[in-house]
């Protein structure tokens, strides 16, 4: 099978199964976590359909999502365990440190300049932000939106 030949499959695949998967994803993850396992999943097995025959695709893509889950909560687990002291402190003692004259003024709050900074400065994404604060990405997404039109209108004047 040439190249031209494994691209047109692996494109097959992905209209065919991708849907399954995104599915088949939900039932451990969030939504953009899921839309994460299906991308991560096909990158895998773009580079393994070239040293192999695949005779049952549906049952291999799977089984490649199911890992890829798997290392996920996993990953989730070992940042718990890390982060399992932290929730005995009481708030300001494990937040990060803050510009007086921000906390002061009412501009933004704390927990607002903790997840930009998570975002910006630590490379958080939204997902893993928003399971910090146990909450969901797109409420993480219009937090920091939110806090980053402040900090602009701050800055301007």
């Amino acid at each position: 099978m040439d190249s031209q030949d494994r691209t047109a499959l692996m494109e097959q695949w992905y209209r065919q199964y991708a849907p399954l998967l995104f599915h088949y994803a939900r039932q451990f993850v969030d939504y953009h976590a899921a839309e994460e396992v299906v991308q991560e999943t096909f990158r895998v097995a773009w580079e393994a359909i070239w040293q192999r025959e695949v005779q049952y695709p549906k049952t291999w893509l799977r089984k490649i999502a199911e890992n890829i889950i798997r290392n996920r909560l996993r990953q989730q687990d070992r940042r718990k365990d890390l982060l399992s002291g932290a929730d005995a402190l009481p708030e300001d003692e494990w937040e990060d440190p803050v510009d007086v004259e921000l906390e002061y003024n009412g501009v933004i709050s704390r927990r607002d300049l903790h997840l930009l900074k998570r975002l910006a400065v630590d490379g958080c994404t939204y997902a893993e932000a928003a399971q910090e604060l146990h909450t969901t990405a797109e409420a993480c997404r219009k937090r920091a939106a939110r806090a980053k039109q402040l900090l602009r209108k701050l800055l301007e004047e």
